[in-house]
Protein backbone atom coordinates (compact mmCIF):
# COMPACT_ATOMS: atom_id res chain seq x y z
CA UNK A 1 0.00 0.00 0.00
CA UNK A 2 2.39 2.24 0.84
CA UNK A 3 5.58 0.62 -0.99
CA UNK A 4 6.38 3.46 -3.25
CA UNK A 5 8.03 5.35 -0.09
CA UNK A 6 9.32 2.65 1.45
CA UNK A 7 10.45 0.23 -0.64
CA UNK A 8 13.77 2.13 -1.48
CA UNK A 9 14.46 2.30 2.32
CA UNK A 10 14.02 -1.69 2.23
CA UNK A 11 17.89 -1.84 0.15
CA UNK A 12 19.29 0.51 2.19
CA UNK A 13 21.39 -0.22 5.65
CA UNK A 14 18.90 1.14 8.56
CA UNK A 15 19.58 1.06 11.69
CA UNK A 16 16.85 -1.65 13.95
CA UNK A 17 14.61 1.52 14.72
CA UNK A 18 14.21 2.42 10.87
CA UNK A 19 13.83 -1.24 10.16
CA UNK A 20 10.50 -0.96 13.36
CA UNK A 21 9.20 2.34 11.39
CA UNK A 22 8.69 0.44 7.96
CA UNK A 23 7.07 -3.35 9.71
CA UNK A 24 4.61 -1.04 11.88
CA UNK A 25 3.38 1.53 8.97
CA UNK A 26 1.49 -1.68 7.37
CA UNK A 27 -2.67 -1.74 8.64
CA UNK A 28 -4.58 -4.99 8.74
CA UNK A 29 -7.27 -3.43 6.42
CA UNK A 30 -8.61 -0.64 3.84
CA UNK A 31 -12.47 -0.36 4.09
CA UNK A 32 -13.18 1.37 0.97
CA UNK A 33 -17.01 2.67 1.54
CA UNK A 34 -16.79 5.33 -1.51
CA UNK A 35 -20.13 4.00 -2.95
CA UNK A 36 -21.67 2.61 0.23
CA UNK A 37 -24.41 4.45 2.18
CA UNK A 38 -25.97 5.91 -0.01
CA UNK A 39 -29.51 7.58 0.90
CA UNK A 40 -32.32 5.43 -0.18
CA UNK A 41 -36.11 5.73 0.72
CA UNK A 42 -35.94 7.79 4.25
CA UNK A 43 -32.48 6.44 5.37
CA UNK A 44 -29.64 9.44 5.64
CA UNK A 45 -26.62 8.99 3.87
CA UNK A 46 -24.54 7.21 6.80
CA UNK A 47 -20.93 8.82 8.32
CA UNK A 48 -17.32 7.58 6.91
CA UNK A 49 -18.98 6.82 3.22
CA UNK A 50 -17.23 8.41 0.77
CA UNK A 51 -13.68 8.04 2.07
CA UNK A 52 -11.27 4.64 2.17
CA UNK A 53 -10.16 3.58 5.72
CA UNK A 54 -7.44 2.33 7.10
CA UNK A 55 -7.65 -0.35 10.02
CA UNK A 56 -5.82 -2.03 12.91
CA UNK A 57 -6.95 -4.61 15.12
CA UNK A 58 -5.60 -3.94 18.66
CA UNK A 59 -6.65 -5.16 21.54
CA UNK A 60 -6.38 -3.31 25.06
CA UNK A 61 -6.19 -5.84 27.63
CA UNK A 62 -7.84 -4.68 31.06
CA UNK A 63 -5.03 -3.88 32.86
CA UNK A 64 -4.53 -0.41 35.17
CA UNK A 65 -4.46 1.47 32.13
CA UNK A 66 -7.75 0.36 30.79
CA UNK A 67 -9.79 2.27 33.63
CA UNK A 68 -7.55 5.42 33.65
CA UNK A 69 -9.67 6.76 30.69
CA UNK A 70 -12.31 8.87 32.34
CA UNK A 71 -13.03 11.13 29.75
CA UNK A 72 -13.17 8.20 27.08
CA UNK A 73 -13.71 4.70 26.17
CA UNK A 74 -10.87 2.90 25.92
CA UNK A 75 -10.87 1.66 22.32
CA UNK A 76 -11.64 5.92 21.65
CA UNK A 77 -8.41 6.21 23.36
CA UNK A 78 -6.35 3.56 21.87
CA UNK A 79 -7.83 4.61 18.40
CA UNK A 80 -6.20 8.44 18.79
CA UNK A 81 -2.92 6.43 19.67
CA UNK A 82 -2.51 4.38 17.48
CA UNK A 83 -3.49 7.04 14.80
CA UNK A 84 -0.59 9.61 16.60
CA UNK A 85 1.82 6.58 16.19
CA UNK A 86 0.70 6.40 12.31
CA UNK A 87 1.92 9.90 11.55
CA UNK A 88 5.13 10.06 13.45
CA UNK A 89 5.95 6.36 11.82
CA UNK A 90 4.77 8.46 8.13
CA UNK A 91 6.87 11.32 9.25
CA UNK A 92 9.72 8.74 9.82
CA UNK A 93 9.66 7.09 6.86
CA UNK A 94 9.61 10.52 4.97
CA UNK A 95 12.86 12.19 7.11
CA UNK A 96 14.52 8.57 5.91
CA UNK A 97 13.92 9.63 2.31
CA UNK A 98 15.16 12.68 2.90
CA UNK A 99 12.54 14.36 3.11
CA UNK A 100 13.16 17.83 5.86
CA UNK A 101 11.27 18.32 9.10
CA UNK A 102 8.34 20.61 9.63
CA UNK A 103 6.19 19.86 6.64
CA UNK A 104 4.40 16.80 5.20
CA UNK A 105 6.25 14.39 3.32
CA UNK A 106 5.02 11.91 0.10
CA UNK A 107 4.12 9.14 2.84
CA UNK A 108 2.72 11.74 5.38
CA UNK A 109 0.43 12.77 2.41
CA UNK A 110 -0.27 9.52 1.20
CA UNK A 111 -1.53 8.35 5.05
CA UNK A 112 -3.47 11.35 5.58
CA UNK A 113 -5.58 10.52 1.82
CA UNK A 114 -7.17 7.54 4.03
CA UNK A 115 -9.51 9.70 6.51
CA UNK A 116 -6.79 12.47 7.16
CA UNK A 117 -4.58 9.55 8.51
CA UNK A 118 -6.99 8.48 10.99
CA UNK A 119 -6.52 4.99 11.67
CA UNK A 120 -9.68 3.31 12.76
CA UNK A 121 -9.16 0.25 15.60
CA UNK A 122 -11.21 -2.33 16.92
CA UNK A 123 -10.28 -4.08 20.82
CA UNK A 124 -11.39 -7.35 21.90
CA UNK A 125 -15.00 -6.66 23.41
CA UNK A 126 -14.44 -2.81 23.05
CA UNK A 127 -14.55 -1.20 19.93
CA UNK A 128 -14.04 2.24 18.73
CA UNK A 129 -16.84 3.87 17.63
CA UNK A 130 -16.27 3.84 14.13
CA UNK A 131 -16.20 0.05 14.18
CA UNK A 132 -19.83 0.97 14.75
CA UNK A 133 -20.12 2.82 12.00
CA UNK A 134 -18.99 0.23 9.89
CA UNK A 135 -21.41 -1.69 10.57
CA UNK A 136 -23.98 0.83 10.08
CA UNK A 137 -22.27 1.43 6.74
CA UNK A 138 -22.41 -2.42 5.18
CA UNK A 139 -25.86 -2.64 6.76
CA UNK A 140 -27.13 0.41 4.94
CA UNK A 141 -25.82 -0.90 2.09
CA UNK A 142 -27.24 -4.46 2.65
CA UNK A 143 -30.59 -3.10 2.92
CA UNK A 144 -30.44 -1.01 0.36
CA UNK A 145 -29.48 -3.81 -2.13
CA UNK A 146 -32.17 -6.05 -0.11
CA UNK A 147 -35.07 -3.43 -0.80
CA UNK A 148 -34.18 -3.12 -4.39
CA UNK A 149 -35.21 -6.67 -5.13
CA UNK A 150 -37.93 -7.67 -2.36
CA UNK A 151 -40.86 -5.56 -0.82
CA UNK A 152 -40.06 -4.49 2.43
CA UNK A 153 -39.39 -1.93 4.84
CA UNK A 154 -36.17 -0.37 4.67
CA UNK A 155 -35.12 0.49 8.38
CA UNK A 156 -36.56 -3.51 9.29
CA UNK A 157 -34.62 -4.71 6.79
CA UNK A 158 -31.34 -3.23 8.10
CA UNK A 159 -32.30 -3.59 11.78
CA UNK A 160 -32.31 -7.52 10.23
CA UNK A 161 -29.06 -7.20 8.99
CA UNK A 162 -27.21 -5.64 11.57
CA UNK A 163 -28.56 -7.81 14.22
CA UNK A 164 -26.56 -10.91 11.34
CA UNK A 165 -23.91 -8.94 11.77
CA UNK A 166 -23.16 -8.45 15.33
CA UNK A 167 -24.47 -11.30 16.49
CA UNK A 168 -21.43 -13.02 13.55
Amino acid sequence: MFSAYTQALHDRDLPEEGIRVLNKIIPDFLFDPRSAGEAFEDMKQMGLSGASLLGEVKTKAPNSDYHNHRDVQPAAARQAEVARDYLKRAARIDELNGHPLGSDGPMTTALKRYNGGQVLVGAFADMSEDASRICDITTHDMARTHVSYYNGDAKRTKGMYRQRIQKA
